[in-house]
């Protein structure tokens, strides 16, 4: 058991829980849409609780709200019911910070037996057993899950290992060694939430409760009566109680609550490998050549995002444009709502690895080895084929498209119940041309080719200069091939037609399948989400159901696999008997490493020419902006001005300079948001979805389109055991470019190379020392002998400078809507950077003397815990109005955090018992100064005050004591 700290986290203070902001600055913000005002108006005694007639389109929240205080009338009762999860500050910042406690188990065996056959044949095997049980006090796998107490994970997961080895020496220079390992690995239970429910009992306030996420509020007028009968917009997994939770809710600069969305995974991987080896001597050659075969059988249930995920980042409809969102989470208006679904994935793949390797020994002091591996890897394959990929312009021949009652309004109205929606019907206009399935023609089972051309030479030298044999230089250099892990799969799991992962934008918070903007556009999305999702191949599928439909996972049909060359070149000199020093240059290069970039990203240059049109006309009904990408846009008939240019995304005409003769109708801003719909045509054929919904909103591809490259300088110095005292210091000096530094990183969707930076992982300087010295006690016999002899020190000190800080910015003004583990977009960088002590506070993001002079003097908003000034940067438009439509000049990291400084001390005491039986004494103290080791610090702009901010570190000293028994 051990405790686990938030960090310091930013919550609401008591006031403005009550809805009190009157400390702050003025909301400037204004009610956007009819919908919004009409909200706010049926609230029980909201119009009462403000000043008459102020509820209105158009009206600034500074008239509604007084002095910027909120009447609880007027706030959403889910939002405040919930609060009662978010835990009051308790630091002298008024930020909130607790220790929860994590805990565990694990037993643990093994067994070995050995086996002489004969005088040529010997046989070994080996099992190994373990059971581990950890609680984890904050559930944070991908970075999903809640930044306050309460929400923790369990997992039970069992490790098994036999291991078979034959080895046969047929002749004095032939020796054959065959291997056999079987491995398993069982999380029957892997990160299941601390707390379950349903969805709809996540409230216990009586006032809440009957629009806990049921598809009810308390506005009936303004939501409820506009619901179809077939659609319900609340929040319905249908997994169970067991299954289900308090949503995932984040208010970005704020705090965190809910289970995590990246969900609950249950698995089983098996893993079964042959090899097979032969060893010869001919001369002074050694000869080795074998093969490796594989097989992994992989089985495991995703429940992803469940129970949804509601985002509050400011900047779309309805926003209050505070000093905090605060305010938009009580009045209950959020940006942006995804949930996922549940769905089982049977993954299996076969690898097949052939080599060839002889070492020469051209001279006594000179041995040459130089060998080839050709790797054959197969795509890893759902066999169950609940999987997709995309291809533009081409139609599934898996699954017939049929308009069912669950639809939208406007989507039956124009087509049907039961009426096709295949292409060349009138439904097409909601068809997902480009979703395919294997089994469609150019699909494989695995999505894309099997790559057969990955041969692996290397090559190395060692040589001893002289006679002395004093020195040794070292040099080598090979290709080394990674198959892609199988956690990448999982992007593909639960896509439509087996589930669903919208971002929806500006819904509402009880009700999140239902528009801020309904007045305005009338959109009421369909909620697919029901259980396990699993149509029989040939069946009739409503694909307008999904849209729009978001996919976490394409490859690319000739996918290569990934490969590095690395090389080296070492020099070892003896400088005394137990004495060596080592320097070496170690280096690499990635070539083909899989990456994230979206296919469908918003045009931003459309969404600059919208909003440029809707200015110079007067027209604000198609004004474009952040998060703008998957909303419908029609701009009328002789409404561009003349010269004025309108580029569109797709369609067969690339743009329209005005005027315009007829109207243009976009449903979405992407290459791929409506593949049939024509903006120019007259709306009556234009082929667009009738309810303006889009059909596709992000495409992210898994594609090995990135690269690395590490060099470095490494010293050791090492002084081997003798005289009860082994000491090693090694120093390495190096620096790590790469385009993202796991899958999970997206590129630059319009140039891949320009998020080429620093990787996250690079430490540019690190020097360890570890030792073990046996105290020079003299030695005693008899119960004296028994207490003083056989004590130990031993212990590991570390120095290393920081890794680089990841900046970035979820405000969207780049217009892409690209929004995976996290968006391409990146902040301006307007002075040098330049780090400052964390022990000390300085002022939040657009306050004090440093911040942009286009906002005017700005008094400081102190904050505690500041790594860097964060008015080197700048997302704000006010202040760079270049930066809508573009991503930042930030390069995607910047150098560095704070470093390590950290020495782990061991004391040991071993005490003979008997001949055969001996009694271990160990007391370990990590960090052993209590230094504190900082990590990095918040680096994306969109979190407001905590931008710069560190908020959380490593561990303090910890101590343990562990007495073994030797038998």
């Amino acid at each position: 058991m051990h405790g686990v700290s938030s960090g310091s986290v930013t919550v609401p203070t008591d006031a403005e829980r009550q809805g009190d902001f009157s400390g702050e600055t003025q909301f400037a913000g204004t009610v956007d849409t009819d919908t919004a005002a009409a909200i706010l108006n049926e609230r029980p005694g909201c119009a009462a609780a403000v000043p008459p007639g102020s509820i209105f389109v158009g009206a600034n929240y500074s008239d509604i709200f007084v002095n910027n205080i909120i009447p609880n009338e007027c706030m959403d009762p889910v939002a405040v019911d919930l609060l009662r999860f978010v835990p009051h500050g308790n630091l002298p910042d008024g930020t909130f910070s607790g220790v929860p406690i994590s805990r565990d188990r694990a037993d643990q065996f093994t067994v070995r037996l050995d086996h002489r056959i004969n005088a040529q044949q010997q046989f070994s095997a080996y099992y190994y057993f373990t059971d581990n049980a950890p609680f984890d006090a904050f559930a944070k796998f991908e970075a999903g899950g809640a930044n306050v107490p309460g929400f923790g994970a369990s997992t039970k997961e069992r490790v098994q290992q036999i291991n078979l080895s034959h080895t046969w020496t047929l002749n004095p220079g032939t020796v054959n060694e065959f291997r056999f390992t079987y491995f398993r690995e069982g999380q029957g239970t892997f990160l299941h939430p601390e707390h379950t429910n349903l969805v709809t009992d996540s409230c216990v306030d009586p006032a809440a409760k009957p629009y806990c996420f049921t598809g009810h509020t308390n506005t009936p007028g303004a939501v409820d009566s506009n619901v179809p009968a077939g659609i319900n917009p609340g929040i319905t997994p249908g997994l169970g109680a067991n299954r289900e939770g308090v949503p995932f809710i984040s208010i970005f600069g704020e705090y965190n609550i809910g289970n995590n969305f990246e969900g609950e995974i249950p698995q089983v991987g098996n893993t079964f490998q042959w090899s097979d080896n032969i060893t010869k001597v001919i001369g002074n050659h050694t000869a080795k050549f074998g093969a490796d075969v594989r097989r992994q059988r992989f089985d495991q249930t995703l429940y992803f995002n469940v129970n949804g995920s509601i985002y509050f980042f400011g900047g779309t409809s309805n926003d209050v444009i505070g000093d905090n969102l605060i305010p938009n989470y009580l009045l209950g208006f959020p940006d942006q709502y995804q949930q996922g679904s549940a769905q089982t994935e049977n993954v299996r793949s076969t690898a097949l690895y052939l080599f060839a390797q002889d070492s020469w020994k051209i001279k006594p002091n000179i041995t040459l080895n130089y060998g080839l591996r050709w790797e054959l890897n197969t795509p890893l394959t759902d066999i169950s084929q609940r999987v997709q990929t995309f291809r533009p312009g081409q139609n599934t021949q898996i699954y017939p498209c049929v308009i069912s009652s669950k639809a939208t309004g406007p989507v039956l109205d124009a087509f049907g119940g039961g009426s096709s929606c295949d292409p060349g019907s009138p439904g097409a206009a909601v068809y997902p041309t480009g979703l395919v399935f294997p089994g469609d023609k150019g699909v494989p089972a695995g999505m894309t080719q099997t790559y057969k051309k990955a041969f692996a030479p290397r090559i190395g030298i060692a040589w001893s200069p002289g006679t002395s044999g004093k020195t040794s230089i070292r040099a080598g250099w090979g290709l080394f091939y990674n198959p892609i892990e199988q956690l990448v799969l999982e992007q593909f799991s639960a896509e439509p037609p087996f589930g669903g992962s919208p971002f929806i934008n500006s819904t509402l918070f009880e009700d999140p399948f239902f528009s801020q903007n309904f007045s305005n556009d009338g959109i009421i999305y369909s909620n697919p989400f029901g259980g396990f999702l699993d149509p029989k191949r040939g069946s009739p599928v409503d694909f307008s159901l999904f849209r729009p439909i978001l996919l976490y996972g394409q490859f690319q049909p000739n996918m290569r696999t990934q490969y590095s060359a690395q090389y080296n070149l070492n020099i070892q000199r003896e400088l005394a008997k137990d004495l060596v020093l080592q320097v070496g240059y170690v280096g690499s290069q990635g070539h083909r490493l899989l990456a994230t970039h979206d296919i469908n990203f918003g045009n931003p240059q459309t969404c600059v020419d919208l909003h440029n049109i809707s200015l110079a006309s007067g027209d604000s009904d198609f004004d474009c902006g952040v998060f703008g990408a998957d909303f419908a846009y029609t701009v009328p008939a002789n409404t561009i001005p003349a010269g004025m240019t309108l580029h569109l995304p797709y369609g067969p005409v690339g743009s329209v300079t005005g005027p315009n003769p007829t109207d243009i109708n976009l449903v979405g801003l992407r290459p791929y948001s409506s593949p049939n719909c024509n903006p120019t045509a007259p709306a009556a054929s234009n082929n667009c979805p009738p309810d303006a919904i889009p059909v596709f909103s992000s495409i992210f591809a898994q594609d090995t389109i990135a690269n690395s490259d590490y060099n470095s300088l490494q010293v050791m110095i090492e002084k081997r055991f003798s005289k009860g005292l082994q000491l090693q210091g090694a120093y390495t000096w190096s620096k790590s470019f790469d385009n993202a530094s796991s899958f999970e990183g997206i590129l630059n969707p319009i140039d891949p190379r320009a998020s080429r930076s620093l990787s996250q992982f690079d430490a540019r300087n690190r020097f360890v020392l570890s030792y073990y010295w046996e105290l020079p006690i003299p030695k005693y016999s008899g119960a004296t002998g028994k207490i003083l002899n056989g004590w130990a020190v031993s212990g590991i000190t570390t120095f290393q400078s920081g890794f680089p800080i990841r900046i970035t910015s979820q405000d969207d003004n780049e217009l892409m809507n690209s929004f995976d583990f996290e968006l391409p977009g990146q902040p301006d960088q307007l002075t040098p950077f330049h780090s400052q002590n964390p022990h000390t506070s300085g002022c939040a993001y657009e306050t004090g003397p440093t911040a942009p002079a286009a906002l005017g003097p700005v008094p400081c908003s102190p904050v505690s815990n500041q790594y860097f000034d964060p008015n080197i940067f700048s997302s704000d438009t006010d202040v760079v109005p270049s930066l809508f439509g573009r991503i930042g000049n930030t390069k995607r990291t910047i150098c560095c955090g704070p470093g390590i400084n950290s020495s782990d001390i061991s004391i040991q005491k071993t005490t003979p018992l008997t001949e055969s039986t001996h009694l271990e004494f160990r007391a370990d103290f990590f960090n052993i100064a209590n230094h504190t080791q900082f990590l990095n610090p918040d680096g994306n702009i969109t979190d407001g005050s905590d931008f710069g901010r560190i908020k959380r570190a490593r561990d303090p000293r910890q101590v343990q004591f562990a007495l073994k028994f030797f038998f």
